[in-house]
């Protein structure tokens, strides 16, 4: 796989390389998450049990198929106070894990690259020094995002019930639409220049590492974005579609820890991804990749 170092990666190429890498070394990413998820998992666990939640299943033996269905999709609409306390606390844990998560995903992906072997805990341990610059990243991130949905919603929704009122309802809500696809793309452009920050922050040693992605993206911002929504598509049908057959256990334990395992799982793809896709922008502007394999070369010929 390390000759793929020699040349940056079109848009195929990034994809193929991306599962290949879950493919030759699934253990460890999905080692790396499930070591830290775990926690958080329980922490949901417990406060399932404590809202009486049913262990295996929800469903009713004395109703049909039917409506055994019905009852079971109706389930996971409703929820007590303890889970909902429970499900914030979970989204807390789960932003403060992510950058740890992450950072130990993009190591295999970098040693992965070069065609060695890697174990969980160095991963783990090589991301530790940079979690808290990576977690503020995050949060940024996150807020940047947050104010990016509010605005998007706040001005499609006024201009379209502005120019419904004023012309026509649905010359209005067209042009409403025809706005928030535009406004979607202008900021999904946006965000894709930034989103290689928290790998920066990683490797390069800057925070929040804004200015470094805007770099490295750089006539790269088309691809990229669409790479994002692939992988994102890809990771969303696999999740969906392993996730349908849980209706049948309804809102149980069970169900819930599946489906924490399946979304861990297809993770993997959006993780393993976006380390690609950084390692073939810094190979394309700054040629770092190539400069260690002739330091590692050369050291061989001193050797």
């Amino acid at each position: 796989m390390n000759t793929n170092m020699e040349k940056p990666l079109n848009f195929g190429k990034i994809l193929d390389q991306t599962f290949r890498i879950i493919k030759n070394y699934f253990k460890p990413l999905f080692m790396i998450s499930f070591l830290i998820m775990t926690p958080i998992y329980l922490i949901q666990v417990i406060t399932l049990i404590m809202s009486g939640r049913d262990l295996i299943t929800s469903v009713d033996p004395s109703q049909n198929f039917l409506m055994q269905i019905t009852e079971n999709t109706e389930s996971f609409a409703f929820s007590t106070s303890t889970e909902d306390i429970g499900t914030i606390i979970s989204f807390l844990l789960t932003v403060i894990a992510t950058p740890l998560v992450l950072g130990g995903t993009i190591y295999v992906v970098k040693f992965a690259r070069q065609g060695k072997k890697v174990t969980t805990g160095e991963m783990i341990k090589m991301a530790l020094p940079r979690y808290w610059p990576m977690l503020w990243t995050t949060l940024l991130l996150g807020i940047m995002l947050s104010a990016a949905i509010f605005a998007t919603v706040f001005l499609v929704v006024i201009a379209g019930t502005s120019l419904a009122l004023l012309i026509h309802p649905i010359f209005g809500w067209l042009i409403g639409f025809l706005l928030a696809i535009g406004i979607f793309l202008g900021l999904g452009l946006l965000l894709t220049r930034f989103s290689l920050a928290l790998a920066a922050v990683l490797f390069e040693r800057v925070a929040p590492g804004l200015v470094k992605s805007w770099r490295l993206t750089k006539r790269l911002t088309w691809k990229f974005f669409g790479l994002y929504v692939i992988l994102t598509i890809i990771m969303s049908a696999i999740t969906s579609f392993l996730q349908v057959p849980l209706i049948l256990l309804g809102n149980s334990i069970f169900s819930n820890l599946l489906i924490n395992f399946i979304t861990m799982v297809a993770s993997l793809i959006t993780y393993v991804g976006y380390g690609v896709m950084y390692f073939d922008a810094r190979l394309r502007h700054e040629a770092v990749d190539l400069k260690e394999m002739i330091d590692t070369y050369e050291s061989q010929e001193q050797s």
